[in-house]
């Protein structure tokens, strides 16, 4: 069985908005009023910082039922010293905190097999917002990692340690021994990418991703 989602890609404009563009994509996809969400935006202060809470919270202030399965709930102080996020764990704590408060009836504590986001693919046929290492998510178009497309274009030099990015899973292509994963990454021009499933779970797994996953459903 095949299964991709004719999601409209768009592409982000700076190196940290790569969840809210996934978020556009989703409001789009829902045919939900575009100019609304950007007021939404606009209004709403994370220091050009947004962890999957955040967006969770959005997504719900646009009246689209979504899910957040994650194995952390708060700020792990195991990432304190981690360089991604030792600049953003002190000034947005407070927020997501209290997010992860006012979202707990939205909040499954655990990570998900494929098995089961395929399942939610076929059964709901909506998208899923995946938070994965982009040093690891390898395209297999492109040849290239996630990364190394975002520093080319947005930033001076290239890390090797944990980069958070988010992006969107629309499908999966079949064959008699291999499986793909289809997935739509604001970082990349063209937007739409191929993995296997097996590097996309690594990439999803990685540490600092916390296997932060939001599941959209229909709305009611």
């Amino acid at each position: 069985m095949n299964l991709v989602l004719p999601v409209k890609h768009f592409k982000q404009n700076s190196n940290w908005d790569c969840g809210v563009v996934c978020l556009q994509m989703i409001i789009d996809y829902y045919h939900c009023d575009r100019s609304k969400f950007k007021t939404l935006l606009d209004n709403y202060e994370c220091n050009h910082s947004t962890w999957t809470i955040d967006l969770l919270h959005l997504l719900h202030q646009s009246d689209i039922p979504a899910i957040l399965h994650t194995i952390t709930i708060g700020c792990s102080q195991s990432y304190d010293n981690v360089p991604y996020y030792e600049k953003l764990i002190d000034k947005d704590r407070r927020r997501v905190d209290q997010l992860f408060k006012d979202e707990a009836a939205n909040v499954k504590l655990g990570g998900l097999p494929w098995s089961e986001l395929k399942e939610h693919l076929v059964k709901y046929r909506t998208p899923c917002l995946v938070l994965i290492d982009a040093n690891q998510l390898q395209c297999c178009t492109c040849q290239r990692t996630t990364w190394t497309r975002l520093v080319d274009k947005l930033l001076p030099m290239i890390s090797s340690s944990y980069q958070g990015h988010y992006v969107l899973l629309i499908g999966f292509i079949e064959d008699e021994t291999n499986e793909f994963i289809r997935y739509a990454d604001p970082g990349k021009t063209d937007g739409f990418c191929t993995t296997t499933r097996e590097n996309f779970d690594q990439a999803r797994r990685a540490f600092g991703t916390d296997e932060d996953l939001i599941l959209c459903y229909e709305k009611q």
